[in-house]
């Protein structure tokens, strides 16, 4: 299936904001749009993604939808949008069923609670479909009517990637499903704005959740993991008149702040925590190692030793050793795997203000502009 294009004369001298990967956090895209001062002389763009898998996607799809009819409000179907889309294929009910059963938070398991209906094996979802198509029709027409491309003049959005700069030839599949598309080697002429592939998934030594400008190739990223990464964000990315070269960005994460107390200079070779003078030994070894961000990509670890808090472990393609918060590691058939992780010493100044993801015993994993490290000394919640 041909992606669909929608394309849009942006006025100049107005600001173009684009935020991608919403993923139902409702509360989270309110104070972001508040925090960039969204107006009604801009143009804001959902680069797909608004539902599925946060808490709120019904809520987040309506108010999204009402945002469209009274302000500049553009959006494309994301591969999680998609599938609401998908009731009307009756091709698919199977299909529809087992993601439901897999995925309790999705926008059309929320429409199934609120009319009453217990999803389970046994579902016919061809009485699902009659009871979502009387009660909630407006909203599943609004998806299935999504563009899957929207072309400016100087920008062009899409949820996941592309796979020419010929748009008209572009399937609905790519431009929503495209994985890691900062790799795939495509230059273009005019800038892509794309979301899907967390940003921090391009990291390798230093974790970023901010999003990535690729000005030679005209790539823009800007999913920052909101919902599904511990230390995820969501990024407005802010283009100021549609002729600009120069970007900005504002931020909002879900997780408590607190101000540093003791000044850290950054330590990015390895993860010193302060266990037995023969573990200090074993890590100062290590002495001629960058940092590692591990990620779900290649993320089977081996356990070298565990400790009540943390675990030493060896990632078995690279064979980095650090210490894994034991929290962040699982079993699978293959052996132990991990969430991410880094061992990564963020440099931080007494008085700074930053977001607060894990507090152990040795030490807070915390983010500060949308970068992710450990840090060591005292730190004040708020």
């Amino acid at each position: 299936m041909l992606a669909k294009i929608k394309r849009i004369n942006v006025r100049e001298n107005r600001r173009m904001i684009a935020v991608s990967d919403i993923h139902g956090n409702l509360n989270g895209l309110k104070k972001l749009l508040e925090k960039v001062g969204f107006n009604k002389e801009d143009y804001l763009f959902f680069a797909g993604d608004m539902i599925e898998k946060g808490p709120q996607s019904l809520k987040t799809l309506r108010y999204i939808m009402q945002l469209s009819k009274t302000h500049n409000v553009h959006a494309v179907c994301g591969n999680c949008d998609s599938v609401a889309a998908e009731i009307y294929d009756d091709r698919k009910h199977r299909e529809i069923l087992t993601y439901l059963l897999r995925r309790r938070k999705s926008l059309l398991n929320e429409m199934c609670e609120s009319l009453s209906i217990r999803v389970s094996k046994e579902t016919d979802m061809r009485l699902v479909k009659e009871a979502l198509n009387r009660n909630y029709r407006e909203e599943l027409e609004w998806i299935s009517n999504l563009p899957d491309i929207i072309d400016t003049q100087e920008f062009t959005f899409v949820h996941a990637g592309l796979s020419s700069g010929d748009l008209e030839h572009q399937t609905a599949e790519r431009v929503r499903s495209t994985d890691a598309f900062l790799k795939q080697g495509l230059y273009l002429d005019k800038y892509c704005v794309v979301g899907h592939w967390p940003v921090i998934l391009y990291s390798e030594a230093i974790p970023s959740c901010n999003p990535i400008v690729d000005k030679e190739r005209k790539i823009i990223s800007i999913d920052g993991g909101n919902v599904l990464k511990r230390n995820g964000q969501l990024n407005a990315f802010i283009i100021p008149d549609i002729h600009s070269q120069e970007f900005a960005y504002v931020s909002q994460d879900d997780l408590k702040t607190g101000i540093i107390t003791d000044s850290q200079e950054e330590i990015s070779r390895y993860l010193y925590i302060p266990w037995t003078p023969g573990r200090q030994r074993r890590e100062a070894e290590q002495d001629q190692k960058d940092s590692m961000l591990i990620h779900w990509i290649d993320n089977k670890i081996k356990i070298l030793e565990r400790e009540e808090e943390f675990s030493y472990c060896e990632h078995c393609s690279t064979k980095h050793q650090m210490w894994i918060l034991n929290k962040y590691i699982y079993r699978e058939k293959d052996g132990y795997h991990c969430e991410d992780s880094t061992d990564y010493r963020i440099p931080v100044k007494t008085g700074d203000r930053v977001s607060v993801i894990e507090v152990t015993a040795n030490g807070c994993l915390i983010k500060k502009d949308g970068i992710t490290g450990w840090y060591f000394g005292k730190i004040k919640t708020e």
